[in-house]
């Protein structure tokens, strides 16, 4: 097993890096890679012999994370050196690079599987199902100019699927990661070269208000059902913030109420971020770090102490450094998708708390145990501090 990082192109296999950046995650619809290298190569590999356009595979530690093609190949010499700079994207890039075209435009009655494979089966782009994908659409048509992962990711939300990528040339149809943690990260355990805690006010508000045209029916019509509306509350949030926000499918109340809850939930998820670095590119499983992993997360000195969903793993290798993996973390609620919700500005782009209830009751008996101690500790799905003396 190669304990670096290899580029495959043709057979031939390029290593011996003296920089690399490999970045993955659930808020990027492909993977990328960037490498450079001078004076490293064998004498066996012609350096010059990476072009654009070349299909690739990227082994890290002899683990497969990306196939896809080179965007762009630079080799250069200097007056000491030669080498060349490459950087790629998994296959998937071209779904978001490129125009959705099939037949008419338009399905009737069909799955989110089937437009799916139907929009990427030009590209050669597999899909993989691993969830419910609801009830056909009685009708779903391409929007003009639309490119070919904005439409699928308008289908998905309509049916509350995750569109990503493993990395390795296939469309994901999934949704966030729940129930066990997989891997664990723990302070004074794992060599954790920096720790930190993002919290944002930026994208949250006191009180989310969603407004609608409701739906009417034979029972229930004109002024019944002619203005929805309903509202959330974020108690985190202690000053006047409100944020309006109109529905995009028409609906009775309870859609609305469902729609308020979600824009509060999905906000404050995202609004709480970890930020790891840790040494070497595996977790403690063995596994290279993916997206959609869970994570048990224990971390007192920064107040977690919690399973946390692995958004963003981006594996670098320098001279400086070595080999470390920059991990970034947010509570699964952070990518709940309702159906029919269109992308928000958070993202463009699970509930089960996993252990919530437990670190709280945790904090609680620490405050008692002891009252002169903080006790406190960071919920993601919230943003807010429990325990101790200093609830807020």
């Amino acid at each position: 097993m190669s304990d670096g990082i290899e580029l495959i192109i043709r057979s031939a296999v390029y290593g011996g890096w003296k920089s690399a950046a490999v970045q993955t995650g659930l808020e990027q619809s492909s993977s990328r890679f960037s490498l450079h290298v001078a004076s490293r190569w064998s004498e066996k590999v012609d350096r010059r012999r990476i072009y654009a356009g070349d299909a690739f595979s990227l082994r890290i530690e002899g683990e497969t994370v990306m196939q896809g093609f080179v965007d762009d190949a630079e080799p250069f010499v200097t007056d000491e050196d030669y080498g060349i700079n490459v950087t790629g994207r998994d296959t998937t890039a071209d779904l978001i690079d490129c125009s959705a075209i099939y037949r008419s435009g338009q399905w009737n009655n069909a799955k989110l599987d089937r437009i799916a494979r139907d929009v990427a089966s030009p590209f050669n782009i597999p899909v993989v199902v691993d969830v419910d994908v609801g009830d056909p659409f009685p009708s779903f048509n391409i929007e003009e100019g639309e490119r070919a992962f904005e439409t699928l990711d308008r289908a998905a939300r309509m049916r509350g699927v995750l569109l990503t990528t493993d990395g390795t040339g296939r469309l994901i149809l999934t949704r966030a990661s729940t129930g066990a943690a997989v891997a664990n990260l723990t302070q004074g355990v794992h060599r954790i070269k920096y720790g930190s805690v993002i919290t944002s006010w930026k994208e949250r508000y006191s009180k989310i208000i969603v407004k609608g045209q409701g739906k009417g029916n034979d029972s229930e019509f004109g002024a019944a059902v002619a203005h929805g509306s309903a509202f959330a509350v974020d108690t985190a949030i202690t000053r006047y913030r409100p944020l309006v926000v109109i529905s995009e499918q028409h609906g009775k109340g309870v859609n609305f109420q469902a729609r308020a809850e979600w824009e509060r939930n999905i906000r404050r998820g995202r609004g709480t971020r970890g930020r790891f670095i840790v040494q070497g590119w595996r977790n403690d499983a063995g596994k290279v770090w993916r997206p959609n992993m869970l994570v048990n997360v224990q971390y007192p000195a920064l107040d977690i102490s919690e399973n946390l969903l692995v958004v963003k793993p981006d594996f670098f290798l320098d001279e400086r450094r070595g080999k470390v993996t920059e991990l970034q973390f947010a509570h699964p609620s952070a990518f709940e998708i309702i159906a029919g919700v269109k992308a928000t500005r958070l993202g463009r782009r699970a509930t089960g708390a996993n252990g919530m209830e437990v670190n709280k009751r945790e904090a609680r008996h620490r405050a008692k145990k002891d009252k002169d101690a903080v006790g406190e500790i960071v919920t993601f799905e919230t943003g807010t501090y429990i325990g101790g003396n200093h609830d807020r």
